[in-house]
């Protein structure tokens, strides 16, 4: 598996690998640790991680442009001194050396895709060449995986796969028994950038009283700091957990003017499922339909997201309702189980 992440783990990447290796594959994971500050090399629970430079700043696309290369070229020549059966690479930036050992080497190779790559830029022409070469490692790749049905639909219509299975990036139901805070808590975890109404949520929890606690670790850090919120820095996955099995409510709030944005399914969407704390939710996006009863749809505006805060805030029998339900649904119909039959049926089927 190929991740341009230093997996600390990539919660989706772990998942996968970590359900392969219980089945009895042997999964070697190779990271691009663009913090340079990870072990080289070290076994998790059975995954074999071999890491890489360079280092790399986030949010510089032409830092990561022109040392991305370099990741390449030290994966491919990791990967030509080793015989294995299958490829396994993660979204847009990794498919490349998907393709060079599909034909190279004669290699299966999976394409799992989390994102569009072409909504993350601005200009029409960079937009329509990712399209372009997307779509060709689309046809190409042995089978390709996405983490929704929305996101299968969209791709098929560019270009069809041989092969393409959805599996959701979700978890299995979590052994916590953690009772909500007192008073109104708001908790967030994960990338602290622009798009995601952090800012915005820092200062309606503020004019309300509301205690709004953040995770993560990004662009926003001191903004964060200085907003009045709890900063509790970067947290490893159980931790994040517990603060939102504590919370009253979460939010996915990310840009709809955005497509990737709006058929997202985030794992923080299914883990709040899980642990009975509703959701904040733009309105038409597909966390709503996957949801529906459990998540709190608003408006991508301060005026309708403080509203329906202060609304909630007021009435906590709205909040035990919704996450009763939101558990429900997640055990019929998200758990990870259902997912890691999907994928084991893929590897001992299509890749045999």
């Amino acid at each position: 598996m190929l991740v341009t992440n230093p997996f600390k783990p990539d919660p989706r990447v772990y998942k996968e690998a970590k359900s392969l290796v219980n089945a009895g594959h042997e999964v070697i994971v190779l990271a691009w640790d663009r913090e340079g500050k990870y072990p080289r090399e070290e076994t998790v629970e059975g995954i074999r991680v071999v890491r890489f430079g360079p280092k790399s700043r986030y949010g510089s696309f032409f830092d990561f442009l022109v040392k991305l290369p370099v990741f390449y070229i030290k994966a491919f020549i990791f990967m030509a001194k080793k015989d294995f059966d299958a490829i396994h690479t993660h979204d847009f930036d990794t498919a490349f050396l998907g393709l060079l050992f599909k034909y190279i080497k004669g290699k299966k190779w999976v394409y799992d895709v989390h994102d569009l790559y072409e909504s993350f830029v601005q200009s029409m022409i960079v937009k329509m060449l990712i399209q372009k070469i997307d779509s060709y490692f689309i046809r190409m790749a042995d089978v390709v995986i996405t983490v929704n049905y929305e996101m299968t639909r969209i791709l098929s219509q560019r270009a069809r796969p041989k092969e393409a299975l959805v599996v959701f990036n979700t978890v299995n139901p979590l052994k916590m028994i953690v009772k909500k805070g007192k008073g109104f808590t708001v908790f967030y975890g994960g990338v602290l950038s622009r798009g995601r109404f952090i800012e915005e949520i820092s200062k309606i929890a503020r004019e309300l009283g509301v205690e709004l606690r953040v995770a993560g670790g990004g662009v926003l850090e001191n903004i964060i700091r200085e907003s009045g919120a709890i900063f509790l820095g970067y947290l490893p996955h159980d931790k994040a957990l517990r603060e939102l099995a504590r919370a009253h409510l979460t939010f996915i709030l990310y840009d709809p003017s955005v497509l990737n944005n709006r058929i997202a399914s985030p794992n923080k969407l299914f883990e709040a499922m899980c642990l009975k704390t509703p959701v904040l939710v733009v309105k038409g996006t597909l966390p709503e339909k996957l949801a529906e009863k459990f998540v709190v749809p608003v408006e991508y505006s301060e005026e309708d997201v403080k509203r329906t805060l202060e609304y909630l805030r007021d009435n906590p029998k709205i909040i035990r309702k919704k996450g009763h339900l939101g558990r429900k649904i997640f055990l019929k119909n998200y758990t990870w189980d259902v997912m890691e039959k999907r994928l084991l049926k893929l590897y001992s089927e299509v890749l045999k």
